[in-house]
């Protein structure tokens, strides 16, 4: 316990040695010492687990900072394609709509900005945009 803090795991250790020094009985000499004996390779197998458990925690932080930036990599990729998805549906947009709807959404222009602009009426800037809206609705079937 005094090594591995968990009640459940120093059981199964000490399980785990008395179960190998069973296994190889014929081979070990324990006339001298037994006490000891047992005490020292208890403590062994649980070194043993806690590097075992650090070399593991180790492997599963670099594989989840591999995960994280995989994700990161994925996430930008289909950003990447959704945007150009959405960038040619705005190129295919009628000539005026495509105007009206990148001033308005790209550029960040407001409705009586871009009607002074290209000298229309701010109604006329509405009906565009709707317009435009609805046919990348319809092209990206959102």
């Amino acid at each position: 316990m005094r090594y591995l803090n968990n009640a459940a795991v120093a059981e199964d250790t000490v399980q785990d040695v008395f179960v190998k020094i069973w296994m190889k009985r014929g081979e070990i000499d324990m006339d001298k010492n037994p006490k000891s004996f047992l005490f020292q390779s208890v403590k062994n197998r649980a070194i043993e687990i806690i590097r075992k458990d650090k070399l593991d925690s180790t492997y599963r932080a670099k594989n989840l900072r591999k995960l994280e930036e995989i994700d990161d990599i994925n996430y930008e990729a289909e950003r990447y394609v959704m945007m150009e998805r959405i960038y040619a549906s705005i190129r295919q947009l009628p000539p005026k709509c495509q105007k009206v709807f990148t001033l308005s959404k790209v550029n960040g222009l407001t409705y009586s900005e871009i009607a002074e602009e290209l000298e229309i009426s701010v109604k006329t800037v509405e009906n565009q945009i709707g317009r435009s809206l609805r046919i990348l609705r319809e092209k990206l079937s959102i």
